[in-house]
């Protein structure tokens, strides 16, 4: 009984250390017919105003919602239209995962997924699919 009862207890303990974010595909490798998945932090779109300033994503991207005026890379306010917070998550940790037409790869940063915390990055996302 007492073992039934440290079980219990132990399950709920697991239990209670889950939640608070949102599940997305990671950019390990992927096999087909499979969803790999992995919990990320909840992002708030104010923040990620500053993180969009603070890694100069204005100065290669437009985005009126942070006053980027970029012209080097796409125009977020348009290319994002649409767009799923996953593909928008992709985009950042590996730029080169789908490049928009008209760009080539390898212009954006490939280290922003080693450079920045899973905090940054959701804020970015957050931020960019308010835009989507």
């Amino acid at each position: 009984m007492l073992r039934r009862v440290a079980l219990v207890i132990g399950s709920v303990l697991l239990l209670a250390g889950c939640g608070g974010g949102t599940t997305i595909s990671p950019t390990a490798e992927k096999v087909e017919g499979t969803v790999p998945t992995q919990t990320v932090a909840k992002g708030d779109a104010g923040a990620g105003k500053g993180v969009f300033a603070a890694q100069g994503c204005g100065s290669c991207h437009t985005l009126k919602e942070a006053n980027g005026q970029g012209k080097i890379g796409p125009n977020l306010d348009n290319a994002l239209k649409g767009k799923s917070a996953d593909y928008i998550r992709e985009s950042i940790i590996n730029p080169n995962a789908d490049v928009v037409k008209g760009y080539g790869p390898g212009i954006m940063p490939q280290n922003y997924g080693q450079t920045l915390s899973d905090k940054k990055i959701s804020d970015l996302v957050a931020l960019l699919t308010k835009n989507s």
